[in-house]
């Protein structure tokens, strides 16, 4: 209908001749509350356009709401062209790196390094609280999630007993005291500047680094899925070997995780 509208005032060439006269009279004349529909701003358009030169045709009221409804019309328009941006929820992985790098005080970091490799303009990033998967469907149909993104990391020795790879591990906690569990704000995954962002999931791959050990392999799986259906889009299991204590294998392994769940999201 906009469309239409505009070039019904362009034709008419009265878009100035509505500027001026709206300045001229407000100061005479109450805008009076309500909007207008497209019928009833034709028909403001049509009075306009038959009155002469010299008249006021409309009152100063009718202008406001005239030029309101153009600029509201304009509003939706531009809107609506905008790209609509994907919602995925992610919930909080599972992640067992070894004693003391368990629960939660890695599987925030781990969340918001994965944001951070997903964050952009196509997607839009939801942390989900719940934990039972009947729960997660429900939070993420609440939250107006197309996608849920389950994640887990792993660590296992590859050579030797196995027993003493962990052995004097400082907790999670204690190494990282300044990363926080999850950035949430309303729910909706932090978007703070680039370099802010940049620099947190520096430090969040730091203090994951420390859990690993020289010989081990990591295994980073996933699960992509809609809400309510369990089948899911895409699930896989990346894995790495480290060479040497504290190697960060996690990193390159969420660049892959992130290639593929944003291949599969926007397809």
């Amino acid at each position: 209908m906009f469309p239409t509208l505009l070039k019904s005032i362009k034709s008419l060439g009265v878009l100035s001749l509505l500027l001026a006269v709206a300045v001229a009279c407000i100061a005479q004349d109450a805008a009076s509350p309500g909007q207008l529909n497209e019928a009833q701003a034709q028909a403001l358009l049509k009075k306009l356009s038959s009155a002469p030169p010299a008249g006021r045709p409309l009152t100063a009221a009718e202008i406001n709401k005239l030029l309101q409804y153009v600029a509201d019309q304009a509003k939706q328009q531009v809107a609506a062209q905008k790209p609509k941006k994907i919602r995925v929820g992610i919930v909080m992985p599972q992640a067992n790196l070894g004693p003391g790098f368990s629960g939660d005080a890695v599987g925030g970091p781990l969340r918001d390094l994965i944001a951070h490799y997903l964050s952009g303009p196509m997607m839009e990033l939801v942390a989900l609280d719940a934990l039972v998967s009947q729960q997660v469907d429900a939070e993420a149909q609440s939250k107006q999630c197309a996608f849920i993104l389950y994640t887990s990391a792993s660590q296992k020795k590859t050579g030797g007993n196995g027993l003493g790879v962990f052995k004097g591990a400082t907790t999670m906690a204690n190494m990282m005291p300044m990363v926080q569990a999850a950035k949430v704000t309303g729910g909706m995954m932090s978007a703070a500047g680039s370099a802010a962002n940049a620099a947190a999931s520096a430090q969040e791959a730091a203090a994951l680094s420390k859990a690993i050990k020289a010989k081990s392999e990591v295994s980073l799986e996933y699960k992509l899925q809609t809400p309510g259906n369990p089948a899911g889009a895409a699930h896989d299991i990346l894995t790495a070997k480290a060479s040497a204590d504290g190697e960060d294998v996690l990193t390159p392994l969420v660049g892959k995780l992130a290639e593929a769940v944003a291949a599969q999201v926007t397809k």
